[in-house]
């Protein structure tokens, strides 16, 4: 085994074990010259340890963003032609853009968008890519009636998804890898709990609720957000 498969591997056993500290931490000591095994599990940490801080330290979880998008730049250069490359970028965009600020962010979504669905493209079975093209159209359905006015006011080019357009998306991503991330199953009842299609939002609510191992924060999440629209039906 080469000095870079330990490594890899290393980091693919912390990365399994939800270590995302340590997978940084190993990864970060191998980065020169650029190498796309690095960098992509580097970008994929990054990103995991952003979504366990942002909601409890804000400042850190900034900082973390700002380096996940000096890698997956360097990820794009290095790979351009694979699906991860393209996924993380879209990721660390749309994140540094909200950083800016709101005009910047909403700017940034064209931009997002296109290259989420060239990752789609290069690799259509990576639920995640699905998941966030899903998620993406999600929360541009939630937005208030003056919020949309504002976002298509700035991208006369941007996408009006449907309910029906983020289902897609959000379903394909089961059907590829069930169970492969709680909170895609969470947006999946969410969006039908919003369309006030109940009987078919109860199944994966109550299956969040019931969750008893909780491995990151975006599970632990899922089960809250379940047990609350579980208590208003």
């Amino acid at each position: 085994m080469s000095d870079l498969d330990e490594v890899i591997y290393k980091a693919d056993q912390f990365i399994e074990n939800c270590e995302f500290e340590e997978a940084c931490n190993l990864l970060r000591q191998h980065m020169s010259p650029p190498k796309y095994e690095v960098l992509r599990r580097l970008a994929n940490s990054l990103y995991s340890l952003v979504r366990e801080w942002y909601r409890t330290d804000k400042k850190r979880a900034d900082k973390l963003i700002l380096e996940g998008y000096d890698i997956s730049s360097k990820l794009l250069e290095v790979s351009p032609n694979a699906s991860p490359s393209h996924k993380y970028y879209a990721i660390f965009l749309g994140e540094k853009a909200g950083i800016s600020g709101p005009k910047q962010q909403i700017m940034s979504l064209v931009n997002v968008l296109s290259h989420i669905k060239t990752a789609n493209q290069l690799d259509p079975l990576d639920p995640f890519v699905w998941y966030l093209e899903g998620g993406f159209y999600e929360k541009l359905l939630c937005l208030h009636w003056f919020e949309k006015k504002f976002v298509y006011t700035l991208n006369k080019e941007l996408v009006r998804p449907t309910y029906d357009d983020a289902l897609r998306c959000l379903l394909k991503a089961e059907e590829i890898k069930p169970n492969f991330f709680y909170y895609n199953q969470y947006l999946i009842g969410k969006i039908y709990f919003d369309q006030k299609e109940f009987d078919t939002a109860k199944p994966y609510l109550l299956k969040l609720a019931n969750l008893r191992i909780l491995r990151t924060d975006d599970d632990k999440r899922a089960k809250e957000e379940a047990e609350k629209m579980l208590a208003n039906m």
